[in-house]
C-alpha cells in the first residue's frame, strides 16, 4: 500500500481537528462533480485536500472515472450502431422468450 505523503505537521493537525472529517468531504467532492459548490464548501474541500492524501486520491479517481465514461460515451456515438441480429438468432431468441416461464 502507498505511504501517505502528508506529514503530521501542526498545520495538518489543526486542519484535522477543526475541519469536517473525510466522510463529509467525500460528499462535498461528489457533489462538486454535479453542481457548483458554495464558497464555504469549496474552501473546506480545498483546505482539507491540502492535508489528506486519501481524499486527494478519491478526487483523482473520481475525475478519472468521469473522463473514461465521457470518452466511452463519445465512442458509442461515433460507432456504427446499426448492428443487427441474424434471422436465425432472432428466431432463437423469440422462441426462448415465448417458452420462458412468465412467473420469473
Amino acid at each position: 500500500m502507498k505511504e501517505s505523503k502528508v506529514e503530521h505537521t501542526k498545520f495538518n493537525l489543526l486542519i484535522w481537528r477543526n475541519l469536517p472529517k473525510c466522510k463529509e468531504i467525500v460528499k462535498i467532492i461528489t457533489a462538486s462533480m454535479d453542481e457548483k459548490l458554495s464558497w464555504r464548501e469549496w474552501i473546506k474541500m480545498k483546505i482539507h485536500l491540502l492535508s489528506c492524501d486519501p481524499c486527494v486520491n478519491f478526487l483523482k479517481q473520481l475525475k478519472f472515472i468521469r473522463t473514461v465514461l465521457r470518452h466511452s460515451d463519445e465512442k458509442l456515438v461515433e460507432e456504427d450502431l446499426s448492428v443487427k441480429l441474424s434471422d436465425d438468432a432472432r428466431s432463437r431468441l423469440k422462441k426462448a422468450l415465448e417458452s420462458a416461464d412468465p412467473g420469473l
